[in-house]
């Protein structure tokens, strides 16, 4: 999910046999904060348990299928905001061949009713007053877990860092597919390279890093990663 105004987070779905509706961390799923401050991008999934009335939220989203092939249907909820300044919110998505989708609004499923299947975006232009969605997923026959959680990633990605306002600190996460020079720094917004937090060869994996803000003044930051036709940004707040 992704806005016109810099905000973005890749979030996975999938099936495991030892899934459950509540928090498996042992597939990836863990629990979130509460959500930012209006003006800090977010996205998640609500989860399952108390009929998605409870309190658990992760970026991934695990339901159990008790053998394999699978075929069926699970539901999960979306939750999410825009960053400050967005005028168009969009859910994009990648799914292969046994899996198709239903993306509906939670209050009655006519304002928004899209069927999902290969790739695609959809824009969402009501996006403050429809902050949440449900969708649907349906398996045909499947033979595995549809995310593999446990390796490596299949793309350069930067995620919205976190927490968004910070203070003095937040940390920022990517992913690199495979063997690569990375740079990864922070800009003002008059693009003046201020720290470079990254600036060498990777392997590929998951990444996490630590902005250290204590020396910086409130204000509006970019965060920008290089790696070789790959550039992509997040815009950062830090409010003291």
């Amino acid at each position: 999910m992704y806005d016109n105004a810099g905000g973005n987070k890749t979030l996975y779905f999938g099936l495991d046999q030892t899934a459950s509706d509540s928090l498996d961390p042992d597939l990836g799923e863990s629990d979130l904060p509460p959500f930012p401050p209006v003006g800090a991008f977010d996205a998640r999934f609500i989860l399952p348990n108390n009929n998605f009335n409870g309190s658990l939220s992760s970026w991934r989203d695990y339901r159990n299928a008790p053998s394999f092939p699978y075929s069926g249907s699970k539901e999960h909820r979306l939750k999410y905001q825009s960053a400050q300044g967005a005028t168009v919110f969009y859910f994009s998505w990648d799914f292969p061949p046994e899996v198709t989708g239903l993306l509906q609004d939670v209050i009655n499923g006519t304002f928004v009713n899209e069927q999902l299947s290969g790739s695609g975006v959809y824009e969402l232009t009501d996006f403050v007053i429809l902050n949440q969605l449900k969708l649907i997923i349906t398996y045909d026959n499947i033979v595995t877990n549809v995310v593999n959680n446990q390796g490596l990633p299949e793309e350069f990605n930067l995620e919205q860092n976190y927490p968004n306002p910070f203070n003095p600190s937040t940390t920022i996460s990517y992913s690199v597919p495979e063997l690569d020079f990375i740079n990864l720094s922070v800009y003002n917004i008059l693009g003046e390279n201020l720290v470079t937090l990254v600036d060498g060869i990777l392997p590929a994996g998951y990444y996490k890093i630590k902005l250290d803000g204590t020396s910086l003044p409130s204000g509006v930051y970019i965060a920008r990663i290089r790696s070789g036709n790959f550039l992509n940004s997040i815009k950062m707040i830090l409010s003291k």
